[in-house]
């Protein structure tokens, strides 16, 4: 099931109790989104008045909070796929340690080639070696308590 960053917290909470009890494979949190963040650019401006879901960068954060908040609601027990706004490997692991048991990029796999993937993991694997970790499965939802 892939859920929308435009959710509330009440209605993803409805979303993570049902795909529990009907045992669903996983969450991909999240999918565009229709809210369009404040900036002042002119450019960015145009682009943001444009129709459609928006994905990549403005995505990021609220992206990860619902990561993080559907990983506590289900007490890291349904496997989450954490989406929106990943172009680096710190932008990777911000999601695993919310909760994501795995990542998947598109829109800097469009802007930035395939080569992302390769930056990506290699540094995942240098933050797997900062952090004394030695499957990426333990640094999953470290950062889930407290925020």
């Amino acid at each position: 099931m892939k859920v929308a960053p435009d959710l509330s917290f009440e209605a993803l909470d409805e979303i993570a109790d049902l795909a529990m009890a009907r045992r669903l494979a996983g969450i991909v949190a999240t999918n565009t989104t229709i809210g369009r963040p404040e900036t002042k650019d002119e450019k960015t401006q145009r682009v943001y008045a444009e129709t459609g879901g928006l994905s990549g960068r403005p995505l990021r954060e609220r992206s990860t909070e619902v990561v993080r908040h559907l990983y506590r609601q289900t007490q890291g027990k349904l496997p989450i796929i954490g989406v929106g706004g990943i172009f680096d490997a710190d932008d990777a692991w911000e999601k695993i340690a919310a909760g994501a048991s795995l990542v998947q990029i598109y829109t800097s796999l469009v802007y930035r080639g395939p080569g992302v993937v390769k930056a990506i993991v290699r540094g995942l694997l240098e933050r797997m070696e900062e952090e004394g970790f030695r499957d990426l499965s333990q640094a999953v939802g470290t950062h889930t308590k407290g925020q």
